[in-house]
């Protein structure tokens, strides 16, 4: 007849369930972060689409022509939020706490801008579109499938 013996086996798995769900939880979102950082960049600095895929906005002649003069920018009038490319160059992946990743600003004076653009132009122009989304699922589960093989 077998005998039970009283382990603290739970415990000790409960501990480990949530250091891997930490170090996996790093190792996903650093690896969607790296994948979005291009596509989000080239969409808002490049593109000047906002996060619905429709147009920041346009600006006008007056601005148009001081960009162009002393800014060495072309004369399309699609706002693509650069004019000294500070805001772009910022724009990167950065830590979350202690165990996640985004993408932002080092600088916060850059995130400033950006919030102050989202309220000016009255759009999400940060958040993701839906197909930057599709794609960031798709990473996560790679990245998932990858950490277990």
């Amino acid at each position: 007849m077998a005998k039970n013996v009283t382990t603290n086996l739970d415990k000790v798995l409960t501990e480990l369930e949530g250091v891997l769900d930490s170090k996996l939880k790093q190792i996903v979102t650093l690896q969607v972060a790296t994948g979005m950082l291009a596509p989000v960049l080239e969409r808002i600095h490049v593109e000047g689409k906002d996060s619905s895929n429709s147009d920041i906005g346009t600006y006008n002649n007056t601005y148009l022509k001081e960009r162009m003069k002393y800014y060495n920018r072309t004369a399309d009038k699609k706002i693509v939020l650069s004019l000294t490319k500070q805001m772009e160059l910022d724009f990167s992946v950065q830590a979350v706490g202690d165990d996640s990743y985004g993408l932002g600003y080092k600088n916060e004076f850059n995130l400033q801008k950006a919030e102050w653009n989202n309220n000016r132009w009255g759009k999400e122009i940060f958040a993701l579109t839906k197909e930057e989304e599709e794609k960031a699922v798709a990473i996560a589960k790679k990245a998932f499938l990858d950490a277990f093989t």
